[in-house]
């Protein structure tokens, strides 16, 4: 601790004391001893202070026990010293140069800046830490903002598909219901048409007229249920030109011959009418020598006698009939026509009395023949009474078509007798 020599002592003595004090491990730190109280200060006589060391405890002025030695340090040899060659030097002399416990004073230091690097480090590492945190959370929570702005584009896009899709398969509803209902119309007009052809051809036969009004329930019925697609819709329309085609032409050579019929009976009546002008020409001219005989009782239609006063060209006159008519009972004759209907299968036609065609038949009854009023669809006469009337009808294909229609419910019928004959007129509707 000092480099003052005690005036009371050798150096001799002060050389063997400094030489036995053991050196102390420069990394322990030893803590200093309580310095006497009569100590000189080393700082009054400019010795060196060691900050990291403190010197061994002074011996005692008496020398009765060595210094204590730390069990930690490494107690050196004591060094052995020779008698000195020199004079003693005097007490004022400056006194000989102690050795110096080794510097420790960098170590601290170095652990100082290793702690405070240490701490400078664990400070940067938790601020970097927090740094690298607080990017990562941004980081995070810009990807949660680009996640959410892509969730909502893939959501308007979807949306935006969804809608497209809707909006398509409206159009494709409205166009397949433009085409659905574009084939309805036709149908119905077709439908329509059909119908017609089928109330126009009453005399068109029951094969022709019974093929055409299956065709018309068929198609009608396919368009009732609305459950067929148009083109089978169009094609079960067409199939409809060939039944009314059928009845067209059953109807067109119906009426042919009926008109074949009408003109050859009115050539007839003609003819007849002429020969009854020149035999009554040929009478008037010649003698009367004997009574002209009673002319012979005739089928309907089968006039060859003189016409009558008051038959219009192209009637028909009945032989044996005229002079006078009264009615007769309209309900047998429309009782025996529904009886003739119902044996081909037909319905019964509800039977109604017309006057007109009771006033025509008394005419017809008195001027002995027959014609069409106008107002009729069959007339006749016969002398065998109601089933003669109806063979010569029947027998008659104009007469059987009309009285087996199919397209009728109600007849009207007039009727009258005269000199033996039954004279007949109905209307069917």
């Amino acid at each position: 601790m000092t480099d003052m020599l005690d005036a009371n002592r050798s150096p001799l003595q002060t050389a063997t004391d400094e030489a036995t004090t053991a050196p102390t491990i420069p990394t322990q730190r030893v803590q200093p001893a309580p310095a006497p109280a009569d100590a000189p200060d080393a700082a009054e006589h400019g010795a060196p202070v060691v900050p990291t060391q403190s010197a061994p405890a002074r011996r005692d002025r008496s020398r009765t026990a060595p210094a204590p030695i730390v069990p930690t340090q490494r107690v050196a040899a004591p060094a052995v010293l020779t008698p000195p060659t020199a004079p003693l030097e005097s007490p004022t002399a400056p006194a000989p140069q102690t050795v110096a416990a080794p510097a420790r004073t960098r170590r601290p230091v170095r652990r100082l800046a290793l702690v405070t690097a240490s701490v400078a480090a664990l400070v940067g590492a938790l601020g970097g830490g927090l740094v690298v945190n607080a990017q990562a959370d941004a980081r995070a929570a810009e990807l949660a903002r680009a996640q959410g702005r892509v969730a909502a584009t893939l959501d308007g896009a979807q949306q935006d598909e969804v809608f497209q899709g809707a909006t398509q398969e409206r159009a494709v509803l409205a166009a397949t219901s433009t085409v659905h209902d574009a084939a309805y119309t036709r149908a119905s007009a077709v439908l329509a048409q059909a119908a017609a052809v089928l109330a126009a051809t009453p005399q068109a036969g029951d094969a022709p007229r019974a093929q055409l009004q299956a065709s018309i329930d068929s198609v009608s019925a396919a368009v009732t249920a609305d459950q067929v697609n148009p083109a089978a819709i169009d094609t079960l329309a067409a199939g409809l030109a060939a039944p009314q085609k059928a009845a067209t032409e059953a109807q067109a050579a119906w009426q042919a011959a009926e008109d074949a019929r009408i003109a050859a009976e009115k050539a007839a009546a003609e003819k007849a009418a002429a020969e009854a002008a020149a035999a009554a020409a040929r009478r008037s001219t010649a003698p009367r020598t004997s009574r002209a005989a009673a002319p012979s009782a005739g089928a309907a239609g089968a006039a060859a006698a003189p016409a009558a006063v008051g038959i219009p060209a192209g009637g028909l006159v009945c032989r044996g009939a005229g002079g006078s008519g009264s009615e007769s009972s309209v309900g047998a004759i429309g009782e025996a026509i529904n009886s003739y209907r119902a044996s081909q299968g037909l319905p019964t036609l509800s039977v109604n009395r017309s006057g007109n065609l009771v006033q025509h038949a008394i005419t017809m009854s008195t001027a002995g023949g027959i014609w069409h009023s106008g107002g009729d669809n069959i007339v006749g006469c016969s002398n065998g009474g109601l089933s003669s009337l109806m063979s010569g009808w029947k027998n008659s294909p104009g007469h059987n078509a009309q009285m087996l229609r199919t397209d009728v419910s109600t007849m009207y019928v007039g009727g009258a007798t005269g000199a033996g004959f039954l004279f007949g007129a109905v209307l069917f509707k």
